[in-house]
């Protein structure tokens, strides 16, 4: 059965049920696939505490000065996974932000900068990103990794020439990390299946 990705809105602003945004979200995902968090520091412990499931990211950038910013929450979530899509949200507009948020951004991977009114724009970025989670490689062995019962994730599962060993729970951190072995394996996964349509013809659904 296919997971579906947990929508994740942190905003201190929108109104559940009430604003445009979460109206067609729930619409197009479902409402029990939404959830609305007004604190950032909430919300970032919720997703760094969900890091198993399919997670989209819908993130303001401004808060009260008591609460981490956007920018704050964006490297805290990089600093733990590459594989959590986040989409960045704001009332102003790119020539009002400043240099260095712009500069954290881009290097810390967000999806998108959109303007908080543009809801279908915002709408349309949540579903390509849940396309590409349930397509991209890494995304793929991580979903297939947490699957795997705690004792086969505890067990040795790979060794390398050096001599060094990882269980499938090394692994997954490396993958979320985006570190030399994590990206070595999603190479490896991608050089098996061209290997495969190489071999024979397949259909879709195999």
């Amino acid at each position: 059965m296919k997971m579906l990705a947990k929508i994740v809105v942190i905003h201190d602003d929108l109104i559940p049920n009430a604003d445009p945004l979460f109206v067609q979200l729930y619409e197009s995902f479902g409402e029990e696939n939404v959830i609305h968090f007004i604190h950032s520091n909430e919300g970032l412990n919720y997703v760094l505490n969900n890091l198993n499931q399919k997670t989209i990211v819908i993130l303001d950038i401004n808060f009260s000065s008591d609460e981490l910013t956007g920018i704050q929450v964006l490297e805290k979530i990089r600093s733990k996974t590459s594989l959590i899509y986040v989409i960045m949200i704001t009332a102003r507009t790119l020539r009002e932000l400043d240099n260095d948020y712009l500069i954290s951004m881009v290097n810390n991977d967000a999806l998108a900068v959109e303007n908080a009114d543009n809801y279908p724009k915002i709408v349309a970025l949540v579903e390509s990103a849940s396309h590409k989670l349930d397509a991209r490689v890494d995304a793929v062995l991580e979903d297939w990794i947490t699957k795997q019962s705690e004792e086969k994730r505890a067990k040795p599962y790979l060794k390398t020439k050096d001599g060094k060993t990882y269980t499938l729970d090394n692994i997954l951190e490396s993958i979320r990390q985006q570190t030399e072995i994590g990206k070595q394996m999603e190479r490896n996964i991608l050089k098996l299946a061209v290997d495969l349509l190489s071999r024979q013809k397949t259909k879709l659904d195999d």
